[in-house]
């Protein structure tokens, strides 16, 4: 795949996870890969349908509205696309969700095979807090 082909993947896929769509994020994520989360749950990594429902677990608990990702900006080389976004959202609690996140994406045959993601886990505990933790215990 190219650059740009890869870059476009990575984008259509922050779009799937802001909203939550279980089989966007499927088609564009291999069944083998694996999804690590910057500060939870307890810094271990996650395989694809763990991410799915614990994304799915925040939106339909917390986030009705999704988590409202912006891409800032993207870099790609070879197989690797680096993706800054900010999620904006409200709560059912009608708390403000800001976060920051950058994902690092490896790609291999147009799907993504590992996925790191660092974001302010302090604000996502204070924010979205019952539901990652019930997901961390998980």
């Amino acid at each position: 795949m190219s650059i740009e082909q890869n870059k476009a993947i990575a984008a259509e896929l922050i779009q799937a996870i802001s909203t939550g769509d279980a089989e966007g994020i499927r088609r564009h994520v291999a069944p083998d890969a694996t999804w690590w989360v910057m500060g939870f749950p307890r810094d271990r990594t996650m395989t694809r349908d763990q991410m799915i429902r614990g994304a799915r677990a925040i939106i339909d608990k917390v986030l009705p509205g999704g988590f409202n990702m912006k891409v800032h900006g993207m870099t790609a080389e070879g197989d690797r696309v680096a993706v800054e976004a900010e999620g904006h959202a409200k709560t059912v609690e009608g708390k403000l969700y800001n976060n920051f996140y950058h994902f690092m994406f490896q790609l291999r045959e147009g799907q993504v095979i590992r996925a790191m993601e660092y974001t302010n886990p302090k604000h996502a505990l204070e924010v979205l807090g019952d539901v990652v933790k019930r997901f961390d215990r998980h």
